[in-house]
């Protein structure tokens, strides 16, 4: 017997699904004049299930079960239940292959190292910029999305990467005004898939903020030494102050003197400095000064990925559920 709207509704509300996520996922064809059919009832659960991560089946049978909680790995986790990390890494892996049908480009190059992509984009760049990793990441067929919905009603993951036959796709939960440190984030994404972090896994899921993570394992390491690399030339940038009396304005402008000499963002030295001192106010505010200062970095990654995705290649229904999580309506 299918399940109702209702029990539909109740039945992901139990499992943990908020409802701005069980919105997303629900289609736009479907219609109070449906209810009275079986088979439209039907399609309502499979479609759900499908954009959710959730095995039909098992919903059928009035037990939520998320699909790809087992073929994850999960990063700096904080607390949260089994059942949560389930349910971000498999709205997450739908998601993530979503995108990854909708983008084509050539494969990642085995063997990347921080250095040679550094050097490369350095041949037309100033310094490795946010714009600049966006660029090259969707050259090689890797997306890169900023999530607008969640699973879950408080708790979301700062990034996640999802692997589909060699191919991966960068989803990105955290939000920020501050490009150097979309750039970071996205850099330390980058490490982990060219240092062959995910293996098997079908996903990599980062729960907190490497940055400013103090129990971080080896590949979690690896990984930010490689975007440390790839965005300042060195896995141990010695970026420190002459005294600690400096006040945001004295910081921003040191930063941007010392970016032309040493081809670095400024607003990633000023992210460093905040991390070798623990002064982070200074830090940030010194991000607001630098140029271009504080910006909708979320809908700028977002406008890039609208106009990079194939959405032809997707099927209205994946189509709808897309551009719903990335924040509109449709994807025209």
């Amino acid at each position: 017997m299918p399940l109702s709207p209702e029990q539909l509704r109740r039945e992901l509300r139990e499992a943990g699904i908020a409802n701005a996520a069980i919105d997303a996922a629900w289609p736009q064809w479907w219609s109070d004049e449906a209810s009275g059919s079986p088979s439209a009832t039907a399609e309502l659960t499979f479609t759900v299930a499908r954009r959710l991560g959730l095995s039909p089946r098992a919903l059928f049978d009035g037990s939520p079960q998320f699909l790809w909680r087992d073929e994850t790995k999960y990063k700096n986790l904080r607390s949260q239940s089994d059942n949560e990390e389930a349910a971000l890494a498999s709205f997450g892996v739908s998601v993530g292959r979503s995108a990854l049908s909708a983008t084509s480009g050539e494969l990642l190059p085995g063997g990347l190292t921080a250095a040679d992509l550094r050097a490369a984009i350095l041949e037309n760049s100033e310094y490795v910029s946010f714009l600049d990793l966006l660029s090259f990441c969707w050259s090689f067929g890797i997306p890169v999305v900023q999530l607008r919905v969640f699973p879950l009603r408080r708790k979301r993951m700062h990034a996640m990467t999802v692997q589909v036959d060699g191919r991966y796709a960068v989803l990105l939960g955290f939000e920020t005004k501050y490009p150097a440190q979309a750039a970071y984030i996205i850099a330390h994404e980058i490490g982990h898939i060219a240092l062959g972090h995910l293996g098997e896994s079908g996903a990599l899921m980062e729960m907190g903020d490497p940055m400013g993570a103090e129990d971080s394992d080896d590949e979690e390491v690896a990984a930010d030494r490689f975007a440390l690399e790839l965005l300042t030339g060195s896995e141990r940038p010695e970026i420190l102050p002459d005294n600690l009396s400096y006040s945001s304005r004295q910081l921003a402008a040191a930063a941007m003197r010392a970016s032309t000499e040493q081809r670095i963002d400024p607003g990633v030295i000023a992210l460093c400095l905040g991390h070798a001192t623990h002064l982070w106010d200074r830090s940030f505010g010194a991000l607001k000064l630098i140029p271009p200062g504080e910006r909708q970095v979320a809908r700028q990654i977002n406008e890039v990925a609208f106009q990079q995705l194939d959405w032809d290649a997707l099927s209205y229904s994946s189509q709808e559920y897309l551009s719903r999580v990335m924040g509109r309506e449709n994807a025209a």
